[in-house]
């Protein structure tokens, strides 16, 4: 293929000049300085553009992916980087990129949270939030959503490559074609040219683009209404009425509700408000789980609180189990929670009561 510029002023055309890459690290690092560059939006409906990526991500019994990236919305795309020269282009990259696939699959937030932290010094909502400046992006939303792919295996795997060859882009046509995965294949051709000190890249996908069909369990803003509907026909009406009594107090009680995006379950929010921050302190979801989520607390509230409150929840019986890790988010079912346990719903109202009472009071 070749490429030709001018310069608008000029009429002679000149003959741009492909700009190999020395290296693997080399096109590694142009993909983790601007992840933006991969077009995610092209392979699958629906997926935002990636604006975080972390380079030699380790999986335990498996390796380091060359990058594992992340959207604002909670996508994560799997990608690894390969040169034509390198023999593994045509076969081995292939089980590479599955094989990290599987060994990502089903770890827990935290779990990929606490390895980002050690690999760039800061946790994983801290580098999108610095990525994006949106001062509306909902951090709530994003770990919602990336535990939901880390639970389906709604992985972007992508091999970025100089040069595509034939035996690779077979291989991926086959992978897309046969069944309905939850994951999507595809390579990434990115071919590099240069000329009188600029310097082109024309990326080039090799796979299915756009998905006819958005795959199952696309985003959905949650409402109050759909949020009942769902729990009506997926739980026990006991349980129900237990999440209604709950949500009615929040109502009441609560600086705001916020209802999510998830993509599989919905979920409701309380949250208090003080001086343009957010405090999270529960979320409900239509599986019948409680979260506390510790996580977001910490960082907002001094360490007495959360330790007070946190001895509030020990204080409950059927909630005496959950660990004092406070950068965690612990669930709990509310069945095992709340039902057949005479006044464990009333403490526990009484315990988010007296948490807002500590943090709307603290200087």
């Amino acid at each position: 293929m070749k490429i030709l510029m001018r310069n608008q002023k000029s009429e002679r055309w000149k003959l741009v000049e492909s700009a190999a890459y020395g290296a693997e690290a080399e096109l590694q690092s142009l993909l983790a300085s601007s992840p933006s560059l991969i077009p995610v939006d092209e392979i699958r409906e629906g997926v935002s553009p990636l604006v975080v990526a972390v380079c030699e991500f380790g999986l335990t019994g498996s390796g380091n992916t060359d990058l594992l990236a992340f959207s604002a919305e909670g996508d994560i795309a799997i990608v690894e980087c390969k040169l034509a020269a390198n023999a593994e282009i045509k076969r081995k990259v292939i089980g590479q990129v599955l094989e990290y696939g599987a060994y990502l699959w089903n770890m827990t937030y935290e779990e990929v949270d606490q390895r980002v932290n050690r690999l760039r010094g800061k946790s994983l909502a801290d580098l999108v939030a610095e990525s994006i400046e949106d001062s509306e992006w909902d951090e709530e939303n994003f770990r919602s959503n990336v535990q939901d792919a880390l639970t389906r295996g709604a992985f972007v795997l992508i091999i970025a490559v100089d040069e595509m060859n034939e035996e690779l882009s077979r291989t991926i046509k086959f992978l897309n074609g046969c069944g309905n995965p939850a994951f999507s294949f595809n390579a990434l051709e990115m071919r590099r040219f240069q000329a009188s000190g600029t310097e082109i890249l024309v990326p080039d996908l090799h796979g299915p683009l756009l998905q006819a069909t958005k795959p199952k369990g696309e985003r959905k803003q949650w409402t109050e209404e759909l949020f009942f509907q769902s729990i009506q026909e997926e739980l026990l009406p006991e349980v129900v009425q237990v999440i209604s009594d709950l949500y009615k107090w929040s109502v009441a009680s609560a600086d705001r509700i916020f209802f999510g995006t998830g993509k599989g379950k919905g979920s409701f929010t309380f949250h208090y408000l003080k001086d343009r921050k957010a405090f999270s302190v529960f979320s409900v979801y239509t599986d019948g789980y409680l979260c506390l989520n510790y996580g977001w607390l910490s960082p907002k509230v001094k360490p007495s609180v959360i330790e007070e409150f946190h001895q509030a929840m020990h204080s409950i019986s059927s909630l005496k189990d959950i660990p004092a890790n406070f950068s965690a988010w612990h669930s709990t079912e509310i069945a095992t929670a709340f039902l057949n346990q005479p006044g464990t719903l009333e403490q526990f109202k009484a315990a988010v009561e007296s948490l807002g009472h500590r943090i709307h009071s603290e200087e």
